[in-house]
């Protein structure tokens, strides 16, 4: 097994555990969908039985979709990034694609699921395709009242990927009327120098860089 350290062997004794598993207090009665929100999903209401409270309502966002970022390297040496005004957010600089596609027809999605969403996702964002990918593995965002694109996903993964030698394969997509959205190619050798500026600063895009340039030895 080799020298694993004795804080990851005591987290996984402790994550072992019964009282660690499922979803925090148990459920009472059934759940009640009450609000749909186009796109993003659905809001539930929920009584759960917790100890100071036999009674507490929780609103969990049932997700409808699948979350992804993906650090790609064209065939010359550049990666694809995303300069984007959001509303609530304001100006974010990050790595396509984002929200990919809805997985309500599928009872558990698989990883080459995910990677076929992704792929054309990056595809519609930004006219590149093509390449070697892999996974990076995930991080996780919205962990605490949020559900994933599936009704056991505790909590939204955001799925990293690495994909090199890709290239341009189709137009990019126009923004929609109510976005505001530029690509902006920057040299895979300048990409610590971004993150470093603090500029780039969406934290699933931020782990994806890194575990990217890692892999990549820079």
């Amino acid at each position: 097994m080799g020298n694993v350290s004795p804080a990851i062997l005591e987290f996984e004794r402790l994550a072992s555990q019964e009282r660690f598993q499922g979803y925090g207090f148990p459920l009472v009665g059934e759940p009640e969908l009450f609000v749909d929100i186009p796109w993003y999903g659905e809001v539930w209401k929920e009584i759960r039985r917790e100890p100071d409270d036999p009674t507490h309502a929780w609103y969990p966002i049932v997700r409808k979709f699948g979350w992804a970022v993906a650090l790609c390297v064209t065939k010359d040496g550049y990666v694809p990034t995303l300069c984007q005004r959001k509303n609530g957010v304001g100006v974010s600089w990050e790595l396509p694609p984002g929200g990919v596609r809805a997985f309500n027809d599928l009872v558990n999605p698989t990883e080459d699921d995910y990677l076929a969403a992704v792929q054309a996702a990056y595809l519609k964002e930004t006219g590149f395709g093509g390449g070697k990918w892999q996974s990076l593995g995930h991080v996780t965002i919205e962990s605490g009242k949020y559900r994933g694109p599936t009704m056991d996903s505790h909590g939204l993964k955001a799925r990293l990927y690495l994909a090199t030698d890709i290239e341009p394969v189709a137009e990019a997509r126009s923004p929609g009327s109510n976005e505001v959205m530029e690509t902006i190619m920057v040299p895979v050798a300048d990409f610590y120098e971004v993150l470093e500026s603090r500029r780039f600063n969406e934290c699933s895009a931020v782990s994806c860089a890194y575990k990217a340039l890692r892999v990549l030895g820079l």
